[in-house]
């Protein structure tokens, strides 16, 4: 019997809720990926919602609701480009209030994004985050919302305007709520489920009669749900004696050719189409010349496959991809 040694659960969009009692209430934080969400990797924990205060009179303290079950991709679609992550807040000041929002990146505490603006009392605010940082697309990994008010800085430290860019040096307030966390990747671990990358034999480069395997195996239970790493262009959906049902999709960006074969039955995707990082492809399966249910996934260097590229070993992509999605 196949054992995976990772577990993943099944994809799904996230709200992540928040309620500040008193004078802000921040109603929903949403991250949009255009398609798909992708389930969180962190920790769930049942215990009694945290509490944090908020820097300064003005506001009460704050009642953070954990995520449920929680956890978003932000997808990167280009160089230049990401879909957003959007977070919504209410002030119920008696006054105008002078409201700042961080998106912070968890790994070294760093805020990359800020918005500060001054909000009337009961006038919805909503704040958008498309992924960029003063040095480009932000690093793949774990991010947050924080909020604060706006008089709560640290010395040195100045507030950019609204929706502006926060140097990546600069910390967010001390006493800031935290009110969404979500995931940043460039690409999604095709496989959504239990896996392992099997033995010496699933290694790209292994013996198989007559050629080299060109791919990395990766192990999963039939029926194993599988999703674009990366979108782009399906340039192939078709059947073949030893890959059994496969595709290759074209990567826009890169110009690298992804190929996904053994899946159980034909992908949903048609050849032809665009499609999005993280949308379903299908199922694992055992179609082919397999011995087992497993993903077979390979890299081609631009310009893809078999039209001028050549395979590399997708380990090291995949591992780098497992970390976060």
């Amino acid at each position: 019997m196949l054992r995976g040694t990772r577990a993943r659960p099944a994809l799904k969009t996230m709200v992540a809720a928040a309620a500040l009692s008193g004078a802000l209430a921040v109603p929903g934080a949403v991250a949009s990926t255009g398609g798909a969400g992708m389930a969180d990797p962190a920790p769930r924990t049942t215990q009694a919602p945290a509490t944090a205060k908020l820097a300064g009179p003005a506001l009460s303290p704050v009642r953070a609701i954990p995520q449920l079950d929680a956890g978003v991709a932000l997808r990167k679609v280009s160089r230049r480009a990401a879909s957003a992550a959007t977070l919504a807040y209410v002030s119920h000041a008696r006054g105008p209030l002078r409201v700042r929002v961080d998106v912070v990146r968890l790994a070294d505490g760093f805020s990359v994004f800020t918005d500060e603006r001054t909000v009337a009392a009961d006038a919805r605010q909503t704040i958008r985050w498309s992924g960029r940082a003063t040095t480009g697309l932000a690093l793949d990994g774990r991010y947050e919302f924080r909020v604060a008010l706006a008089g709560a800085t640290q010395a040195g430290v100045d507030h950019p305007q609204a929706g502006g860019a926060t140097p990546e040096s600069a910390a967010p307030p001390p006493g800031s709520a935290s009110v969404g966390a979500f995931t940043f990747v460039g690409a999604m671990f095709p496989v959504r489920g239990t896996h392992d990358f099997g033995q010496s034999g699933a290694r790209f480069g292994a013996g198989r009669t007559g050629h080299s395997h060109e791919g990395q195996d990766v192990m999963a239970a039939c029926g194993t749900p599988l999703v674009a790493a990366r979108g782009g262009i399906v340039t192939m959906r078709a059947r073949h004696s030893r890959a059994g049902n496969y595709l290759v999709i074209q990567d826009a960006v890169t110009g690298e050719g992804h190929m996904y074969a053994h899946l159980r039955e034909p992908a949903i995707v048609r050849r032809g189409q665009r499609v999005e990082t993280g949308q379903p492809l299908g199922v694992v399966g055992d179609t082919g010349s397999a011995s087992a249910c497993h993903l077979h996934f390979e890299i081609w260097t631009a310009p893809g496959w078999y039209s001028g590229g050549a395979p590399i070993d997708p380990l090291p992509t995949l591992l780098r991809w497992d970390q976060f999605s």
